[in-house]
């Protein structure tokens, strides 16, 4: 009876232990109940064993044009050095670790901004859940030294409608491509330097931790001469553009120094909102970079955030001031990225997330 309960007991342990996890970034790490509901077949991706496919690239591949079945894509613990494409006719493709820190996708590459990296999304209902996507170019511990550093993206996401849950984004410079279309960001991880976060996509990034790594200006600068960087860099480009970028309730901290943002575009939208600040964050706050004097179409806010970084004095003075009405819209996933119920149509599962 002794050695049933113990049983018992380990099993539960190890029931929690899958389902919820908390990364070194203290991200918690769940894993959807009844996944396999809305999905129609699972492929399993892994370097060893008995797997359907050895590599990411295969499973896709694997997968028919027209695709329009929620498919999952489950990889195995392990390191996959590839350069994947998601074509445009491959929709509802779920790719899932079980932990990002153990399930990494990474490729060494820079210089485009649209097609280096490991990952290039150009299919609608692109969904990941705990899985890290690195550009391992620029890859150091240390400080990175300005002038080795190139454009090196860990993801680039070309479509709309994606969905990410529990996963990470390493790169320096424009780590996380968030192009065109709407997504939605929970629990992740995104580390950068430069414009880290950027594009013309209409995203909400929902308990995210956002580390900014520090740059020096060459190899000889010591650890307290640091480059101020960017977070983001968002590409709003008219007052009808419904783009733009929203953190709420992240954590920004890191070793180095940036700002929240320069504008990428005449109309740039960037909203941090609850959002906790660390001292990595420059007194200005923001820059108005290529468009200094349109700085009134430009829309940069700071709402409840917290910390040492969110003290607004020392902030340029034309940074908006947003009303409760005004910020509604835009911190709601309902209004702001969902208004025609595309992520009512995910799978039910992903609900518990």
């Amino acid at each position: 009876m002794k050695f049933l309960i113990c049983l018992l007991a380990l099993s539960f342990l190890n029931l929690m232990a899958n389902s919820s996890r908390v990364s070194p970034h203290g991200l918690e790490h769940k894993q959807p109940k009844d996944f396999n509901i809305d999905i129609i077949k699972t492929v399993v991706v892994g370097q060893s064993g008995e797997t359907d496919f050895k590599t990411v690239q295969a499973a896709i591949d694997s997968i028919p044009s027209g695709n329009n079945n929620w498919i999952k894509i489950h990889l195995k613990n392990g390191i996959y050095v590839e350069k994947i494409v998601i074509p445009i006719q491959k929709q509802k493709i779920i790719i899932q670790g079980n932990n990002p820190s153990e399930v990494i996708v990474q490729y060494n590459d820079a210089g485009q901004a649209d097609s280096s990296g490991p990952i290039v999304v150009n299919a609608e209902y692109f969904v990941a859940i705990n899985v890290t996507f690195k550009n391992s170019y620029n890859s150091r511990t240390s400080l990175v030294p300005h002038k080795e550093i190139k454009v090196a993206p860990s993801i680039v996401l070309m479509a709309d409608k994606a969905w990410f849950y529990g996963c990470s984004f390493i790169s320096v410079q424009d780590t996380l491509a968030d192009f065109v279309g709407r997504h939605y960001f929970k629990n992740c991880y995104i580390e950068g330097a430069i414009d880290f976060i950027w594009g013309g996509g209409q995203s909400i990034y929902e308990k995210c931790v956002i580390y900014v790594k520090g740059v020096t200006k060459d190899e000889s600068v010591k650890s307290g001469a640091l480059m101020a960087g960017f977070i983001t860099a968002q590409g709003r480009q008219s007052e009808q553009d419904t783009s733009g970028f929203v953190f709420k309730y992240c954590t920004i901290k890191g070793d180095g120094k940036a700002y929240l943002g320069r504008a990428y575009r005449d109309y740039s939208r960037v909203v941090f909102y609850a959002t906790s600040m660390s001292n990595v964050i420059v007194p200005q706050g923001w820059d108005a970079w290529h468009y200094k004097g349109k700085e009134d179409k430009i829309t940069f806010a700071e709402v409840n955030c917290t910390g040492e970084g969110a003290n607004k004095q020392g902030r340029v003075e034309w940074d908006k001031n947003l009303s409760d009405r005004d910020i509604a819209p835009l911190v709601k996933t309902k209004t702001f990225i969902s208004g025609d119920g595309w992520m009512t149509t995910l799978p039910s599962s992903l609900s518990s997330l």
